[in-house]
């Protein structure tokens, strides 16, 4: 009898950004669909996360995060879902100042249950004197919010970096791989807001609201 998928809450490992690595710098990019990025012995493969930054020319691409799409080459690689065909013109600067970094990501081990809720899509009205009735299109979708609740232990490298991020109000990545063939969620946002609770005969609670922001990358196992 067959059965559909499920994947358990044990057995997955939820991952949060904690640093980034040195830069490879960064010699091209390419005004295409995905987006190839050469950089000499970059060394990632499909699924890192890289900031690019320092860019001259097609400076769309700076100060954010990106999953790597594929390893072409040694020195080359494409970016996931980044069409860069209506971005300015990458300038090689002397000396170079582009650079991308790979992310460093951290298991979140005091992880006791999180929850993704998409957002909403706008709602644009376009009836007019010939409409019969109220007509409407579809606008842009809201990126949604992620609320992680954990044991807390605030020294500790994951809720530090969270802290870290909500003070510098910049965005980090997370990450979600699921057991067996479950595949991989790759989530950009904001850390709005923490807060910690506790009581008698309980351990200390921790709970973190991430404004999310872009499309979630879904890569197969």
């Amino acid at each position: 009898m067959s059965q559909g998928k499920r994947y358990k809450f044990q057995g997955s490992h939820f991952a949060v950004q904690t640093a980034l690595a040195t830069g490879k710098q960064i010699t091209a990019i390419s005004k295409a669909d995905p987006a190839v990025v050469t950089a000499a012995g970059h060394g990632y493969v499909a699924g890192d996360v890289v900031r690019i930054s320092g860019v001259d020319g097609m400076t769309e691409l700076n100060g954010n995060e990106y999953v790597v799409a594929a390893s072409l080459s040694s020195s080359t690689f494409s970016l996931e879902g980044v069409d860069s065909s209506g971005y300015g013109t990458f300038v090689n600067s002397s000396p170079t100042t582009a650079i991308a970094q790979k992310v460093t990501f951290t298991d979140f081990c005091e992880l006791t249950g999180f929850n993704q809720q998409d957002g909403t899509a706008d709602e644009i009205d376009v009836t007019t004197i010939c409409s019969t009735a109220k007509e409407f299109e579809v606008g842009l979708s809201d990126a949604g919010s992620l609320t992680l609740d954990y044991n807390y232990a605030g020294n500790q490298t994951v809720q530090a970096a969270l802290r870290a991020a909500k003070v510098a109000g910049t965005i980090i990545a997370f990450m979600l791989q699921l057991p067996n063939d479950g595949g991989t969620l790759i989530m950009f946002g904001s850390v709005q807001a923490q807060s910690i609770s506790g009581s008698v005969s309980e351990v200390i609670k921790g709970s973190a609201t991430i404004k999310l922001t872009g499309d979630i990358v879904v890569l197969e196992a």
